[in-house]
């Protein structure tokens, strides 16, 4: 019998993380026959979209809620977006408009789908983030940053309004990031990390 390679044993040691933790998250994540609410829904793509950020909260209207930026020096940009959760809860559409004073706004429509997370990857700091290296069990107590990953997570198009071109330029992320530096945003974080796991049921997520 060929022993394994030293890759196919480290892919499988995180496949076997990975399993483990979705049995945590599956036991934090609301009952597969209570569905979050669409208000719960469109505050996990906030946290991932990093909308919500320190805990900004929106202004909501029925069915959609709305992110300002904070601005205090009146020369920096203006961003305002709406988020709303599409027909299926895991996906969520997002119309953004970013000005600056005097100028014309630039139209940002986003989609973003957390059912394509395929793999989930825990750092202790942002230079292990940056740096790609020495990820940890998404159970360690030192994780600080969550990476989700997968093909066409969140899909774009940015078009001005200013009418001098009627093109759009299109991409597509394949990784959103998680903060997790504060008791706060760890609260938040598993909140999220159980709702793609239980109610996106993410691949990542899957057994393997």
């Amino acid at each position: 019998m060929v022993p394994p390679r030293k890759g196919e044993t480290m892919r499988a040691g995180m496949r076997t993380a990975v399993g483990a933790m979705a049995l945590v998250l599956a036991g934090k994540a609301p009952a597969a026959e209570s569905v979050p609410t669409d208000a719960a829904m469109r505050e996990a793509h906030a946290v991932l979209l990093g909308l919500a950020q320190d805990g900004a909260a929106p202004v909501r209207e029925a069915g959609a809620d709305i992110y300002y930026s904070i601005v205090d020096n009146p020369d920096a940009p203006r961003l305002v977006t709406r988020l709303e959760v599409s027909g299926a809860p895991c996906r969520a559409r997002t119309t953004s408009a970013l000005q600056f004073p005097g100028k014309w706004a630039t139209l940002t429509l986003g989609l973003v789908d957390l059912g394509r997370v395929t793999t989930v990857t825990a750092y202790a700091s942002i230079d292990d983030m940056i740096a790609e290296t020495r990820p940890v069990s998404l159970a360690s107590p030192d994780v600080e940053q969550i990476v989700l990953t997968g093909e066409g997570l969140y899909c774009s198009s940015h078009m001005s309004l200013s009418g001098q071109s009627s093109a759009s330029e299109d991409t597509c992320s394949d990784r959103l990031d998680l903060p997790m530096m504060d008791e706060e945003q760890r609260a938040r974080g598993r909140r999220v990390l159980a709702i793609v796991a239980d109610i996106c049921k993410a691949p990542a997520f899957g057994k393997k």
